[in-house]
């Protein structure tokens, strides 16, 4: 084979694995993740593995009940601010298919958690609360990415983006969160 045809087959492969945006993503970064545009360019939020535990409360040591698992992250406050109130975030490689949820975090001194009510049944054992999930528009922006709107503005607070690790594998779930901070 010769090197013109070698090149051409390499500057072919390339195009075609170029992903296309639409003109709001452009210039997304090409790495898996949830990002969020600023005047300063595109920010990363920090992803987590979403991991409650359950707490051993007497109720629960006892027999008579499960108590919620918890899920609680470091600090008072996410490492991303922002002071839209309805912010769009651009998700790339987590497929919606995989379902993506907007959970608000509750705040405390030193942490922030979420609690997830806990089921006998092994697949959904912990399970977001619909009380915390904030009502969401999702959109295609692209190949592989999917922007994702809150419907109304939100509250100030804490929050996290929530879906599956792996599309393939739903136990796994992962939490990008952020603050609403106006």
């Amino acid at each position: 084979m010769g090197i013109k045809v070698f090149a051409g087959l390499v500057l072919l492969g390339a195009a075609l694995s170029a992903q296309t945006v639409t003109p709001e993503a452009a210039g997304l970064p090409a790495l898996r993740g949830v990002y969020l545009r600023s005047p300063a360019g595109w920010l990363g939020l920090p992803d987590k593995p979403l991991m409650p535990f359950e707490n051993g409360t007497a109720k629960w040591l006892l027999g008579f009940g499960k108590s919620d698992a918890i899920a609680d992250f470091p600090g008072p406050h996410a490492a991303v601010q922002t002071s839209q109130l309805k912010p769009t975030f651009y998700m790339r490689g987590f497929p919606p298919t995989s379902g993506i949820y907007l959970v608000r975090e509750v705040q405390k001194a030193e942490h922030r958690e979420i609690r997830m009510p806990v089921s006998r049944d092994f697949i959904e054992w912990a399970h977001l609360r619909p009380s915390d999930l904030v009502a969401i528009e999702t959109r295609h922006a692209g190949d592989n990415v999917t922007a994702l709107t809150p419907r109304d503005n939100l509250k100030p607070g804490e929050y996290g983006i929530v879906t599956a690790f792996d599309p393939n594998v739903d136990l796994i779930r992962v939490i990008f969160d952020f603050g609403v901070n106006p």
